[in-house]
């Protein structure tokens, strides 16, 4: 039976993704591959009730060779639910490139979105 689920995101440097999410986000690193040096290939970062793996791009492309591309273009979005979305608004909008600007849903929800520094959409949701 399933019990949980973590992405683990294609990134062109391990390193710097932990220093964006540490520093515009208030993740955490829990661990990276190796646990120091110039290039990481891995690390997990954590925050509240989430998780988040990223794996450098060739490392990862040596695990799963269908996943070789020369440019990492995002597929997909983060959906991130918060407590207060108007506060982390607030808070992120001038550190961050916005990608969607606070608003209603049709589905009655207060979110917007963000890009990370490898150019991954986060929506951020109450």
């Amino acid at each position: 039976m399933y019990e949980s689920v973590t992405t683990n995101i294609m990134v062109k440097n391990v390193k710097e993704t932990i220093q964006f999410y540490e520093e515009k986000l208030g993740f955490q690193k829990v661990l990276s591959v190796p646990e120091e040096g110039e290039i990481l290939n891995f690390a997990i970062m954590g925050k509240d009730k989430i998780s988040l793996m990223f794996q450098e791009q060739e490392n990862l492309s040596q695990e799963y060779p269908t996943l070789k591309v020369d440019s990492i273009i995002p597929t997909f979005t983060l959906f991130i639910t918060v407590q207060d979305v108007e506060k982390l608004y607030e808070e992120l909008k001038g550190k961050v490139k916005v990608a969607k600007e606070l608003h209603k849903t049709f589905y009655g929800k207060d979110e917007f979105a963000i890009f990370d520094n490898n150019g991954n959409i986060l929506t951020i949701s109450c």
